[in-house]
């Protein structure tokens, strides 16, 4: 394992891109935690905006549109204002694509994504470390409540939607077709393993496909895993979801896989590990924490959220 401080020195700091909506009083605290983070002057802020999706969203979608347009505090600001409602699959998957056409590597944040400040600090020194590593697809923010809590960096295979970041060479693993994926999938034995760890994307897969949720995340965790590509994650998490509640498209309220803004780290993370693997004792924490889950109201409501959540 390496120390990050000592490898990186970089003179340009990948884009920061972040997905809104109009969750202003959310989007505040958001934006508020990634500013936080110290290398914001010198890190370039890309906005997308959703168009509203009724008329009675429009009143919202202007107001947040107005607080973004005076932002400052990053080395340059883009907005991109859309005129019409993309959803929330379409218009993370343009957005993402379109970043890296532009760029060999981003940082992708939702409107709700609470940062620690040191989020950036991680990413952008994760992002050199492996950016040649074709065994890793993203890095995370984000991390799971595991028991034992893990000591250092941890790799787990697949992909992971919050706030997230990734090159042009892990996006181009992307299959936006959801029956190819699944075919995939049966094609290659994986079915069992797909479905074993207790997130339940294999149900989740099916139910794009069926056009039962708007999800793109489930589309590129299975990318990740038909591909036998790995996710980053840090031991404590520099990003926790404050996207819960009544006015929420997507999720209704909390559960415990989302963690707590207590739960962000405020200690920055300090080793990243060589070895591209999911180590034995990670995969076991998983799947205990989903058994610690295992009641059935609380698993469908779990379930709900990770839905959501991809």
């Amino acid at each position: 394992m390496v120390t990050p401080a000592e490898q990186f020195n970089a003179k340009e700091y990948a884009p920061v891109v972040l997905f809104t909506y109009k969750r202003l009083p959310i989007l505040k605290r958001v934006v508020a935690s990634l500013l936080s983070n110290e290398e914001c002057p010198r890190t370039p802020l890309t906005v997308y905006s959703d168009g509203p999706k009724t008329e009675g969203d429009e009143p919202a979608v202007k107001e947040t549109r107005a607080y973004l347009k005076v932002l400052t505090g990053f080395k340059s600001i883009e907005f991109i204002f859309r005129d019409r409602n993309l959803g929330l699959a379409q218009s993370f998957i343009q957005g993402i694509t379109e970043t890296l056409q532009r760029h060999q590597q981003a940082i992708f944040l939702e409107d709700d994504n609470l940062l620690s400040k040191h989020f950036l600090s991680f990413m952008n020194q994760a992002l050199d470390y492996y950016k040649n590593n074709e065994k890793v697809i993203c890095l995370s923010g984000f991390s799971f409540p595991l028991k034992p809590a893990p000591k250092q960096p941890y790799f787990l295979r697949g992909a992971e939607t919050w706030s997230m970041a990734t090159w042009q060479r892990g996006w181009k693993y992307f299959c936006a077709d959801g029956k190819k994926l699944l075919a995939d999938i049966e094609s290659q034995g994986l079915t069992k393993k797909f479905s074993s760890d207790g997130f339940g994307f294999d149900r989740m897969l099916k139910r794009q496909i069926n056009g039962e949720i708007d999800s793109w995340g489930v589309r590129w965790w299975t990318s990740a895993f038909v591909n036998d590509k790995y996710c980053l994650y840090p031991e404590k998490p520099l990003c926790v979801s404050i996207g819960y509640g009544s006015d929420s498209v997507h999720n209704a309220s909390y559960s415990p896989i989302l963690r707590r803004p207590s739960d962000l780290s405020d200690k920055p993370i300090v080793g990243l590990p060589d070895a591209v693997v999911e180590k034995a004792e990670i995969s076991l924490a998983v799947r205990r924490m989903n058994q610690s889950l295992a009641h059935p109201s609380l698993w469908r409501r779990l379930i709900n959220k990770i839905a959501a959540r991809f």
